[in-house]
């Protein structure tokens, strides 16, 4: 969080699970295992996806490498910010910007690495990856203006979106790359998924941009009535 004055809400499908795993952990890690080091370590799963992704083009077995990859970037990404807070060792203004600007580097690492899978296309990966980083600005802004860090959109958060891509890659492993029949330009089923996907997040966004559009102008029209 920017600063403790920002109240941090984690309200994902998963988040009450993962929150009891990653303290369960962070209990147990030794302490030589930093925050920072896990963040960069996360970085190092989010290399891990690019890699198997481009080694895929061989065969789709090394997708098995990418999902590692998207298991250590959830290690690392979401167990820094646990263990700083367990050992009370908080830098709430470096850690929010640390953690921020690092997980563009990851995302645009894992967004690689399906592009490069031959049973993936790059530009509808890197779609996904622009719209997900809208989703995250909308976040971010949100924090400012609320003063409140809402990680998840619609239930979704981040731990959602990397289970999403490794049954993505598990299915390829499992059925292989098809096109599906009676849809234009030779387009395969992962296609349609992500395409679907990209279409639910930027609906998303709209609804998340109207509500909050039309709260903050409620809002204000009641703080300037309010005025003497």
């Amino acid at each position: 969080m920017p600063n403790s004055a920002v109240v941090r809400f984690n309200e994902t499908f998963l988040s009450n699970h993962e929150r009891r795993l990653l303290v369960a952990i962070a209990r147990r890690l030794p302490r030589w295992v930093t925050p920072d080091g896990l963040t960069w370590f996360g970085v190092f799963g989010a290399g891990l996806v690019t890699l198997g992704g481009w080694l895929s083009r061989d065969t789709m077995g090394w997708l098995w490498l990418a999902n590692l990859g998207l298991l250590v970037h959830w290690f690392g990404d979401s167990l820094d910010g646990t263990v700083a807070r367990h050992r009370q060792i908080e830098r709430p203004r470096y850690g929010f910007y640390f953690d921020q600007v690092i997980d563009t580097v990851g995302n645009l690492l894992i967004s690689l690495g399906e592009g490069l899978c031959p049973a993936m296309r790059m530009d509808l990966a890197l779609i996904m990856l622009a719209v997900y980083q809208m989703l995250s600005l909308q976040v971010l802004v949100r924090a400012i203006v609320d003063r409140e860090f809402h990680m998840a959109v619609g239930r979704m958060g981040p731990t959602e979106m990397r289970i999403g891509i490794f049954l993505i890659n598990l299915l390829i492993m499992v059925f292989g790359a098809r096109g599906v029949p009676g849809l234009p330009g030779g387009l395969r089923w992962e296609d349609l998924v992500v395409s679907v996907a990209i279409i639910g997040l930027l609906f998303l966004f709209a609804l998340q941009m109207r509500s909050h559009m039309s709260r903050l102008a409620s809002e204000e029209r009641a703080e300037i009535r309010a005025e003497p």
